[in-house]
């Protein structure tokens, strides 16, 4: 019995010594186990904290360079405005360099319109012209064919706070020459009777009725001349109208013309028409004033009008103001210019003209801008009695107080549907001097009308076909 036990031990024993000594198998693949199926509780979004700010990082501005300063510059500006007016034109000059310091405009007075334009020719064939000037209205034709002007309107169009509606029309056909705007509008009258309301009372006539018609005129002139001191020569005269050319007695003499039913020329301008029927009616009238009616004189005593010494004249709304001035609102009487075959009356005043020696255009823009500027135009107007240019000014509540307080400016605005524009051509000019003379040597010679005013019409033709 030991003996089996023994031999089982032994059996036991060797089994264990061969299995330790036999290589270890190789370990079966386990399949991956199956993704776990998502949980049901959703987790928590963590918190989100704010990231804290960081301030950037200041950059240094970029300098931005002055603007420079406009350099200073100095322009010369002729007028013809003499007396009164011309303190006021002036007055105007030196405000404008007071508000503009870089802009001087140095004034200068170059006598009346006949004078100033021979030394403007002058001047600007020597090449010593001014920089800006004011012109005679029916200049610019001359001055633009001498390439003498900068063309108006370049500025004007490029000028957006400019409106061109809102000046008169008749004004812009003052400064324009083949369809171009050349110089500006500056100041705009028509001729109109001035009459003192005393002298009228005095002759037994209403003073608040003025002549209506040329007989009119005569019958109102020779009650109104007086012989006071009994030497046959008279000390009051009835009518005082400017009859040397020098003086400018054309302007007048055209408004007569057209009241006459004439034209100064044939509608293409190659041929003058003043001489014809109407020329020569309106002459005659002149003449006879002087030597048939004797209520006019040759020689008026020096401030006839202002000195109680001449009851009636003829002549330009611009003198308005003066005349008030002068004679006092109580005597002074304005109305129209007594009508012919029709209602005429002649349109005047200045213009200004940029030259192309001026150093500075812009500079002189602005000082042609600025002196027609509404505001500017309204002072300009109520001072002299030249109509405002700007229709926003005759409008405006200022211009309507003012026609309230002074009526008699009513009539230079109710005159203007009947104003002519004298033509802007280039024989204008000079044929204009022509026709002032024949009338002067009519009226001062007593000569025929027809002989004197065919010599002249030789002379402006030949002008007319250059």
């Amino acid at each position: 019995m030991k003996k089996y036990a023994s031999l089982l031990l032994a059996l036991v024993l060797l089994s264990s010594l061969v299995l330790s000594c036999a290589p270890k198998p190789t370990a079966t693949p386990v399949p991956p186990t199956a993704v776990p199926a998502k949980p049901t509780a959703v987790p928590a979004k963590p918190t989100e904290v704010p990231p804290t700010p960081v301030p950037p990082t200041p950059v240094p501005p970029t300098p931005v360079p002055p603007t420079p300063e406009p350099e200073p510059v100095t322009l010369t500006m002729w007028h013809a405005y003499g007396g009164a007016t011309g303190e006021k034109f002036e007055a105007l000059v030196t405000e404008f360099n007071e508000t503009h310091p870089y802009i001087t405009i140095e004034p200068s007075y170059g006598g009346t319109l006949w004078t100033m334009r021979d030394k403007l020719l002058t001047a600007i064939a020597g090449d010593a012209g001014p920089d800006i000037c004011q012109i005679d209205q029916f200049w610019c034709p001359e001055l633009a064919e001498a390439d003498s002007i900068v063309k108006m309107w370049d500025f004007i169009e490029a000028d957006a706070g400019f409106d061109p509606e809102d000046v008169h029309e008749k004004a812009w056909e003052t400064g324009t020459y083949q369809g171009e705007v050349w110089t500006m509008p500056f100041s705009m009258s028509n001729v109109v009777l001035y009459y003192n309301k005393d002298m009228f009372k005095a002759a037994g006539l209403d003073p608040e009725k003025a002549p209506a018609t040329w007989d009119e005129l005569v019958e109102y002139a020779q009650a109104l001349t007086k012989d006071t001191d009994g030497d046959g020569t008279p000390d009051e005269w009835g009518l005082s109208l400017v009859l040397t050319a020098n003086f400018g007695c054309v302007y007048n003499w055209i408004a007569f013309l057209w009241q006459a039913g004439g034209e100064l020329f044939n509608e293409d301008f190659t041929k003058s028409t003043f001489n014809g029927p109407a020329g020569v009616e309106a002459t005659q009238f002149w003449v006879d004033l002087v030597h048939k009616y004797k209520v006019m004189p040759l020689a008026p005593p020096q401030g006839g009008f202002n000195n109680d010494l001449i009851a009636m004249t003829l002549a330009s709304t611009s003198g308005l103001g003066s005349r008030l001035a002068s004679l006092g609102p109580e005597k002074l009487g304005v109305a129209f210019m007594p009508k012919g075959k029709e209602y005429a009356t002649g349109v005047g005043g200045a213009n200004l003209a940029i030259f192309k020696s001026s150093p500075d255009y812009d500079a002189s823009y602005e000082f042609v801008k600025w002196m027609t500027s509404p505001e500017i135009n309204l002072r300009w107007s109520k001072s002299t009695g030249y109509l405002p240019l700007r229709e926003s000014v005759v409008t405006s509540d200022d211009y309507q107080a003012y026609l309230k307080s002074e009526p008699r400016a009513q009539v230079i605005i109710d005159q203007m549907p009947y104003a002519i524009v004298r033509p802007n051509i280039l024989a204008y000019a000079p044929g204009s001097r022509e026709m002032g003379l024949a009338v002067e040597e009519a009226v001062f010679g007593n000569l025929d009308p027809q002989t004197v005013l065919d010599a002249a019409a030789e002379k402006v033709d030949a002008m007319l076909a250059q």
